[in-house]
């Protein structure tokens, strides 16, 4: 866990004082109109700039806000609120505000301070505290007695008071306790069942849920004798119970990657419990053991939302072609491709013959566009504590300079988010150029989606490692979205997040010394060396390497299949959701870098090849 810099108010006044004096904002400016269109870009609201001291002072008053939140303190955050202005610390600290009050009952300034909140801010649990006090049927309770797993406290209390009021449907609140008692959440399980009407302590439904937890409970859910207790047990529980029991075994098995365990169990399911992680666990199995009939008739059950995602259109186009029903296919690649620019549509679009298109739509966003942007007081904000963040190296101030940049960029149509991604590329802001960028769907400059920053040095060392360029750019846009110095709550360091023992291996096999992994170069080339590294101890796959990049490379090995697999069903079945979602996203970039650098490789799927067998 990587130890941040926390700023006094002394050196937030002496950082506002250096912003000053270098800031081209030393005379006021007027704010945007935002109704006039005519350059281009247009912001909501009318945002006037602030000075650098100001923000600086705000920043340092919304930290104590916080701190003043979490000991129940009111004076400090409604202090803070009336003179903070419409900025995402405000934000932030009103719905931490809201959350604090929901939980004490304070209900007279809940109401006040709620009217108060933007629709599009308001965090799940503030808007369950002003449902909770609403009474009546609430929509969100409906939607929310779904979920099986944890939910804040505000939306417990909402669900347990919607529960004992009888406007919960009983089969759905019954699947959620068993939900909570398979995710180990059995103190908002026992309390959700007692709203019901039926505690656990008691000789009703609740204590016979209760008795699963020797099944379906974390520690039991995994074990070979779970599946012989349920079929002991199944002359006692109902076919809700069982049915809702054999899928939580199925998604244990399918995430140790024992796929015919699992198909065999999820077989036995009742798949309208099944939640949407269960489900997709579901169709993982048979798509890993490519079993393409069972695969379409899972997709196909799966409730329409889930179904209609890029990623199970895909798979269920892929079930019917292998099946000999190239037209169904068709229909599905051509939905699917038309869905962005994410892995399933760059490989769907391959499937109909096609190739990644990294050919601007549009120029560079007008410099009158730019400039008008930068003169708005949210965008100014963010720009602000951006740079005390660079000055300071203070990574708690950066990410707020980056939620100021989305508060100030929310709803923004195409043309100001290309103005936008540019004024944050001057300022190398590079992480919310990218967010920027990459939120148009018409307007498309690759430039600023795939940014390419440091490229001497990067492919220097990538050529010295022997690894393709786009591919470690793909793994940097991923890793650091190009932000140098970044930091990761497990403490990897840099702009290709390399862990400080890594590089202490790294440094005594090359000849460098651990410190260079704070330097830029050296973090490139520490990076790059393992990068190859991973790849030629991983059988020579980059697919498999990146997942080792990530996750480490002995469990890059362990889910690799006993016969050579496709690499997409490979990461398809990741078990981690943070490695399945990297590794698709660092390929797909690579795809696209590769283009933008005029390399052969442009085909993600034959870049994710087939990954070998043990």
């Amino acid at each position: 866990m990587s130890a941040y810099r926390t700023f006094t108010f002394t050196a937030l006044a002496a950082a506002a004082l250096a912003l000053a004096a270098c800031s081209s904002h030393e005379q006021p400016l007027e704010p945007i109109n935002t109704r006039d269109t005519s350059g281009g870009v247009s912001l909501p609201g009318s945002r006037s700039v602030e000075t650098p001291a100001k923000i600086m002072s705000d920043y340092s008053l919304y930290r104590s806000a916080l701190e003043a939140v979490k000991r129940n303190d009111d004076v400090l955050p409604a202090q803070f609120l009336s003179q903070a202005g419409s900025s995402a610390m405000a934000e932030t600290v009103r719905n931490e505000w809201l959350k604090s009050l929901g939980r004490r009952g304070q209900w007279p300034q809940f109401q006040q301070q709620y009217a108060l909140l933007d629709k599009e801010g308001r965090a799940q649990e503030v808007q369950c505290y002003a449902d909770y006090i609403g009474g009546g049927k609430s929509a969100l309770a409906d939607e929310l007695v779904r979920e099986i797993g944890r939910l804040p406290q505000g939306c417990n209390t909402l669900l347990e008071s919607a529960a004992a009021g009888g406007r919960l449907n009983q089969a759905d609140a019954w699947r959620r306790v068993r939900g909570l008692i398979s995710n180990n959440q059995i103190t908002d399980a026992r309390n959700l069942a007692a709203a019901l009407g039926s505690p656990f302590e008691g000789a009703g439904q609740g204590a016979q849920e209760y008795s699963m937890v020797n099944i379906i409970g974390r520690n039991a859910k995994s074990t070979p004798e779970a599946a012989v207790r349920l079929e002991a047990m199944s002359g006692s529980l109902s076919r809700a119970q069982s049915g809702f029991a054999w899928g939580v075994l199925g998604h244990a098995q399918a995430l140790n990657q024992n796929m015919p365990a699992a198909l065999s169990h999820y077989n036995r399911a009742d798949r309208s419990q099944l939640s949407n992680d269960q489900f997709e666990w579901y169709a993982r199995a048979a798509l890993r053991l490519q079993r393409w009939s069972d695969l379409a008739g899972i997709i196909n059950s799966m409730p329409d939302k889930l179904k209609n995602t890029p990623d199970w259109r895909y798979w269920l186009a892929r079930s019917y072609a292998a099946q000999g029903q190239q037209a169904r296919a068709k229909a599905l690649y051509e939905k699917v491709a038309e869905s962005g620019r994410n892995f399933y549509a760059v490989l769907a679009t391959e499937e109909l013959g096609g190739r990644i298109n990294t050919r601007n739509n549009v120029g560079t966003a007008p410099k009158s566009d730019v400039n008008k942007l930068a003169r708005d007081g949210a965008v100014d904000r963010s720009l602000t504590l951006f740079r005390a963040a660079q000055n300071g190296d203070d990574w708690n101030m950066r990410r707020q300079a980056q939620a100021e940049w989305r508060y100030a960029t929310r709803g923004a149509d195409e043309n100001t988010l290309l103005a936008a991604a540019q004024l944050a590329f001057d300022n190398q802001f590079y992480e919310m150029a990218i967010n920027s960028a990459e939120r148009t769907d018409k307007k498309l400059n690759y430039n600023l989606r795939y940014i390419s920053p440091f490229r001497d040095l990067t492919e220097r060392y990538a050529a010295q490692a022997g690894v393709d360029p786009a591919w470690v750019y793909g793994l940097i846009r991923q890793e650091s979205r190009f932000m140098i110095g970044a930091r990761s709550n497990v403490g990897a360091h840099g702009l290709m997040q390399v862990m400080p023992a890594t590089a202490r291996e790294i440094a005594g096999k090359i000849g460098m010394s651990p410190d260079q992994l704070h330097t830029m170069d050296g973090n490139i080339r520490m990076g790059t060396w393992y990068l190859g590294d991973a790849k030629r101890r991983l059988s020579n796959d980059e697919v498999m390497a990146t997942a080792g990049y990530n996750a480490g490379p002995s469990r890059a090995r362990r889910w690799q299949a006993a016969t050579p697999l496709e690499g997409a069903i490979y990461a398809e079945t990741i078990p981690f959701n943070e490695t399945r979602d990297y590794v698709k996203k660092v390929m797909t970039n690579a795809t696209y870098y590769a283009s933008l650098f005029n390399e052969p490789q442009t085909s993600l799927k034959q870049r994710m090849g087939t990954v070998p067998g043990r």
